[in-house]
């Protein structure tokens, strides 16, 4: 397939492009930024709706990128997020359709969730895909909006839309890097893999959205768990990691700031998508001191 990439130049593009190149397709990158990529690159703003039907010129689907996120709060105003993240996005849908398009991939956040994603005084919030959106900024609301849109363009113009929610893959220090991918994080290969499999997957009713985490051993039992002594639940699932981390010079607990267990059994069933580098992989890395399957090497650091 012909697919365009929009926000090419992000972290989403960043691994999608060279994914889907290698998968058979035909990517086509928009961004108004330089795109890092031997394929076609269209420069262009998905606020202006020319440079949008532009790009989609020929394109078989779209994989949605491009949006202002979380971490642009603190420096982009609520009518920036409005601007980029839901008109651009109508901008893209608009296109599709007038150019037949029928199939979208839209990238989407675990921050739709908002209050669900609360932990209590003792317990991690344990959350999936039937939890209610509540939605506590602007930008989470932004994805809310995104969702209805794609739900809407599948019911009323037949744009199959599969809407990727996606834990926490920007760049980071190896050991936060892995130490997330027990509450929310998840290596960006696998994101890539989620949107290849979404480009072919069908929902009965043309839209569904799925949580794309690492996984887990864990149950609802042990949010309280990991509220409480998050060091003794990691040495049940992977015994040796306490003492790893203690001749590393690594204080556990401060790695461990997220509030919610995410299952990822609805992605694994009806998407067919299975994680493949989880935390038991990055303990195993570590360990060896190997960090070549690292996917950030070289990239700057969105460390706290």
């Amino acid at each position: 397939m012909r697919v365009l990439v929009t926000g090419a130049a992000g972290n989403l593009g960043r691994v999608v492009l060279p994914a889907l190149a290698a998968a058979g397709h035909e990517p086509v990158a928009l961004d108004r930024r330089p795109v890092d990529t031997p394929g076609e690159v269209v420069e262009g703003d998905i606020r202006r709706p020319d440079d949008v039907r532009r790009a989609m010129e020929g394109a078989d689907a779209v994989v949605h990128g491009a949006a202002l996120h979380g971490v642009h709060l603190r420096g982009h105003s609520p009518d920036e997020f409005w601007q980029i993240n839901v008109t651009g996005t109508f901008n893209v849908f608009e296109a599709a359709r007038d150019a037949g398009v029928r199939r979208m991939v839209l990238s989407s956040t675990m921050g739709v969730y908002g209050r669900s994603l609360r932990r209590s005084a003792d317990a991690f919030a344990w959350t999936a895909e039937d939890d209610p959106l509540l939605p506590g900024d602007v930008y989470g609301l932004s994805k809310v909006l995104c969702e209805e849109m794609g739900a809407y363009y599948a019911r009323a113009h037949g744009i199959v839309t599969v809407a990727l929610r996606f834990g926490m893959y920007v760049p980071e220090s190896f050991v936060r890097y892995g130490f997330r991918l027990l509450y929310g994080g998840v290596d960006d290969r696998d994101v890539a893999d989620a949107v290849l499999r979404s480009l072919t997957h069908e929902p009965p009713d043309g839209f569904d959205a799925f949580d794309i985490m690492s996984e887990v051993p864990f149950t609802r039992d042990d949010t309280r768990g990991m509220a409480a002594d998050p060091v003794a639940l990691i040495e049940r699932h992977w015994p040796g990691t306490a003492a790893l981390a203690e001749e590393r010079g690594v204080d556990i607990p401060p790695l461990i700031w997220g509030e919610t267990l995410w299952p990822i059994d609805k992605a694994k069933r009806e998407l067919g998508w299975q994680p493949r580098r989880n935390f038991g992989e990055f303990v195993d890395a570590w360990r060896a001191g190997d960090e070549s399957h690292y996917p950030f090497a070289g990239l700057p650091q969105w460390g706290l």
